[in-house]
């Protein structure tokens, strides 16, 4: 052994960069025995829940010689179903004219020009109603009131995010419960979560929101008629990465 003239180092003794080399090499090493292992599973989940909307889309049609007197025969009747649909207790704002026109309405014989035999004015809402109850009554009111047109009536719900929230966590725990078999079949267990994704934030489908009566049903043919919301069927599908020890 020998020592440095100023005796600051001795031959033999380790020098930084190998304890530096030492460090990292054993650090590496521990990495890779500890490297983690990730599971990547996608699951689907449906629920079924009562609607709390309504949404009941009616109108008035009528018909004269001239353009105004069809205009003002709608006018009138259309009056007397708003007053209606009031004293149901719908609010102004929860009805909205979703359809309107003033239409000739033609005749044709063989060998002559068309002709305008009379005027037709519609005029069409939505009216949407929370109190899934008084759906029937709205419509005896409205169409005692003058309606007589029933395009139909649509089931939904006041917050379509919350709705779609028992489907989603539904789906993240059948997400886990596979996560937890294939951990157990393969001698782990699963550590954590690391990500849930909605696949492109889709929209769950639902069913068929628009039960009830079919469209352009008559009125005379709907006034009374019993109204059943049942219940909507609602999906998520979720992707969730896993980390296993």
């Amino acid at each position: 052994m020998s020592a440095s003239t100023n005796g600051t180092s001795i031959r033999g003794a380790p020098t930084i960069a190998t304890v530096v080399l030492a460090l990292l090499a054993a650090a590496a090493l521990g990495a890779c025995e500890r490297r983690e292992t990730l599971l990547t599973v996608h699951a689907s989940a449906s629920t079924r829940t009562a609607p709390d909307l309504a949404i009941v889309t009616l109108g008035v049609v009528a018909s004269g010689a001239t353009a105004r007197a069809a205009q003002a025969g709608q006018n009138t009747r259309m009056s007397a179903v708003m007053a209606a649909v009031r004293a149901a207790g719908v609010a102004d704002n929860d009805v909205q004219t979703v359809g309107f026109s003033l239409d000739p309405q033609y005749v044709y014989r063989r060998g002559q020009p068309a002709r305008i035999a009379a005027y037709q004015s519609r005029n069409v809402v939505a009216i949407r109603v929370s109190n899934l109850a008084a759906v029937s009554g709205l419509i005896d009111a409205t169409v005692a009131d003058g309606a007589n047109e029933l395009q139909g009536i649509q089931f939904t719900f006041e917050d379509d995010e919350a709705s779609r929230d028992a489907a989603r966590a539904k789906a993240v725990e059948t997400a886990r419960t596979r996560a937890r078999a294939y951990a157990a079949a393969a001698g782990m267990r699963v550590a954590r979560v690391l990500s849930i994704t909605e696949p492109g934030g889709v929209v769950p489908q639902w069913g068929d929101a628009s039960r009830g009566l079919p469209t352009n049903v008559a009125v005379e043919q709907a006034a009374s008629a019993p109204i059943s919301p049942g219940e909507l069927d609602g999906q998520s599908s979720v992707t969730v990465v896993f980390e296993l020890h």
